[in-house]
């Protein structure tokens, strides 16, 4: 009988515009591998796909996950290759200073969750499995509020304003309304028969907006973004270079905000028609970079 904590380790995450961000880091560099002495923090690292690549192209890496059972998988998959650290990219300082990577070439934030999490994990992220408890969690061990929690104690007002981060106004106001009179809400198949009726298109599942919207309230994700963002820029050595790759309008008006309060410039790549057409994921990936000039070293 099979685990339900486990993950199959055969079948890693395929990360996105992992081809795209290995040449980023090397605008600046004709050769086709790092300098050897160059470092990097993957601070998202999930199944190490893009920590392996980075590895691959002579890199030394510094792994930072939340979720246990990823970083597991990545432990298996890289053994020493990379340092690999269980850990919120939110102290991405403090992980920094302790592994000796305080000074970087690169840090990488590639942010949402794996397609791990949405086909194989036993934790309600996705809508399939509708048996599943809505929990979220990433880290159990740290976090104890789940979806389920946040579902049956919080108002109509507080619902709504959660749904809202990625749903309409008066979509997120008619869904907390419907949820508050249909309590308890314990499953997956409970959430999605309540959010059957604000169904968006014919591509996207009803259910998708409502679970995103529960997902990054549990997580704090983009509370924990607005966090990391000043934090890894200013570990960056001079030309060092932050990729963020982006999921959703919420995660790029935060990345936005940031860029305009820092007066920094971003550079967009988007993930090439092929990518798209083998990994649908990708089709909402953005690549952002933005790179540490002298100016910005001397603001410190």
């Amino acid at each position: 009988m099979k685990n339900s904590n486990s993950i199959n380790v055969d079948k890693y995450h395929e990360p996105v515009m992992v081809s795209e961000v290995i040449e980023s880091l090397h605008l600046n560099n004709k050769s086709k591998h790092f300098n050897k002495f160059s470092k990097i923090i993957d601070a998202t690292l999930g199944t190490g796909g893009h920590t392996q690549a980075l590895v691959d192209a002579g890199g030394q890496v510094l792994g930072i996950e939340m979720d246990p059972k990823m970083l597991s998988v990545a432990k298996e998959r890289l053994g020493s290759k990379a340092t690999l650290v269980k850990g919120n990219f939110s102290e991405i300082e403090e992980i920094a200073k302790s592994n000796d990577f305080s000074k970087v070439d690169g840090v990488l934030l590639d942010l949402g969750v794996s397609n791990i999490h949405l086909k194989q994990d036993d934790r309600g992220f996705s809508f399939s499995n509708k048996d599943q408890v809505l929990d979220m969690r990433l880290d159990s061990e740290k976090q104890g509020v789940t979806a389920s929690d946040l579902v049956n104690a919080l108002d109509a007002t507080q619902l709504t304003n959660l749904f809202a981060v990625v749903m309409s106004f008066n979509s997120s106001r008619k869904l907390a309304k419907k949820i508050v009179n249909n309590r308890p809400i314990k499953t997956v198949g409970d959430l999605v028969e309540i959010s059957a009726e604000f169904k968006k298109n014919e591509t996207l599942h009803p259910a998708t907006l409502p679970m995103l919207a529960l997902r990054i309230a549990v997580n704090s994700e983009l509370e924990n973004l607005k966090k990391v963002l000043p934090k890894a820029y200013n570990l960056l050595s001079e030309g060092g270079k932050l990729l963020v790759i982006t999921f959703h309008s919420g995660e790029v008006d935060i990345l936005k905000k940031y860029c305009r309060s820092a007066n920094l410039q971003s550079d967009l790549v988007l993930p090439g028609e092929i990518e798209v057409e083998q990994n649908p994921r990708s089709r909402s990936a953005k690549l952002w970079i933005i790179t540490k000039n002298k100016k910005d070293l001397k603001k410190k």
